[in-house]
């Protein structure tokens, strides 16, 4: 009890020395214009030019039911892209290789009913590709078909590591998958094991590796619990879910960030700045960077839809940081998420609306295997 005590001390007093930008008055809630019509889109990478984001967006625009695909946005250009795979499958998760010169991404059989049944069959058969950008080299991973989700590419691009769902949630649960582990493939010699573990994260959402041996992870309640609210958990971390796991580890360590209440989708820069977004008293829903030396800094998000925030993604140079939100429309038109980016140096927040899906340039792909 007196660890616990000590910990939440430490939280407490730490939101008087976290800074935070002089220009920025995280009293008030910043001007933003949302979007007002919802979208499918589940995720974004950032490739290491700062320009291109690749997204995964879910829509009917050319199928009779709705299709993932994955997009390319040009935030400099404002042009929108997808890229010419087939049609028989459903494509998210998408990721830039951290050179940027490859493509990472799950695909998965589309759910054409859209009921629990199909979506949790769509789920269960997911398989990892790796391409090169133009489409060449594409390669199915031998793994066997799963619940996966955010594969990620070490530094060296050697290794890939991936969260695995243990099982489906039934319906009416929060969430779809449950009890993840965090699991690695070796691309020289092909194999794959447990990365780390066993965890068993009730939630989990993404991973990003901070060094060959290390990962980040937004995930929640480790193997301990199977409640999500379990007060030996939930207390003393301030419902933390972010964590820093060294390959090998048999066990979850402590969450790393809990500082300020609710500590969530951890993203990095390629100087090892850490964004996430938290809760703090008298703030609300903040986005948060700790940079390497510890220095914490706290800009207040715009008044949205409550924790309507789903991701953020660095840029890699650290200028801005990308997210995806809830919109506020009440009949949302083929999805129900929008796009934004907060630029760090004009400390300002900025709606992104890329081009219809049915008005986007279609890249065809030498798919060669």
């Amino acid at each position: 009890m007196f660890k616990n005590f000590l910990r939440r001390l430490t939280a407490g007093l730490s939101i008087f020395t976290a800074s935070t930008s002089s220009a920025y008055d995280n009293s008030q809630y910043p001007a933003f214009e949302m979007a007002t019509v919802g979208r499918g889109f589940e995720n974004i990478s950032i490739h290491p030019n700062d320009n291109e984001w690749l997204i995964s967006e879910c829509s009917d625009a050319f199928t009779p039911y709705s299709n993932c695909y994955l997009m390319i946005y040009n935030l400099r250009n404002r042009s929108y892209k997808r890229l010419g795979l087939s049609k028989n499958y459903a494509y998210v998760e998408g990721r830039f290789s951290p050179t940027g010169e490859q493509i990472i991404f799950v695909r998965q059989p589309p759910s054409k009913k859209g009921g629990h049944a199909d979506v949790m069959n769509s789920y269960s058969n997911g398989e990892i590709v790796v391409m090169n950008r133009d489409g060449s080299n594409f390669r199915v991973l031998p793994i066997p078909p799963n619940r996966i989700i955010s594969p990620t590419l070490s530094p060296s691009g050697t290794k890939l590591a991936y969260l695995v769902a243990g099982s489906n949630n039934p319906r009416g649960h929060e969430t779809f998958l449950a009890f993840f582990e965090i699991w690695e493939f070796d691309l020289n010699s092909g194999e794959h094991q447990l990365f780390a573990g066993p965890m068993k994260f009730y939630h989990a959402t993404t991973i990003s590796y901070l060094s060959e041996s290390e990962i980040i992870a937004g995930a929640f309640a480790p193997a301990y619990t199977s409640e999500p609210k379990a007060r030996d958990y939930f207390e003393p971390y301030q419902g933390s879910e972010i964590f820093k796991i060294k390959r090998g580890v048999q066990s979850a360590p402590e969450p790393n960030y809990y500082d300020f209440p609710f500590a969530k989708f951890p993203t990095v820069d390629r100087y090892g700045n850490i964004f996430y977004e938290t809760a703090p008293q008298k703030i609300g829903f903040a986005l948060t960077r700790k940079d390497i030396l510890g220095k914490i800094t706290l800009w207040r998000e715009p008044r949205m839809n409550l924790g309507s925030v789903s991701q953020y993604a660095a840029a890699p140079s650290g200028d801005y940081v990308a997210f995806i939100y809830e919109s506020p429309s009440i009949k949302p038109i083929g999805g129900k998420h929008a796009l934004g980016f907060f630029e760090l140096r004009n400390e300002k927040w900025n709606s992104v609306i890329p081009p219809p899906m049915n008005e986007s340039i279609l890249v065809p792909l030498k798919t060669t295997h």
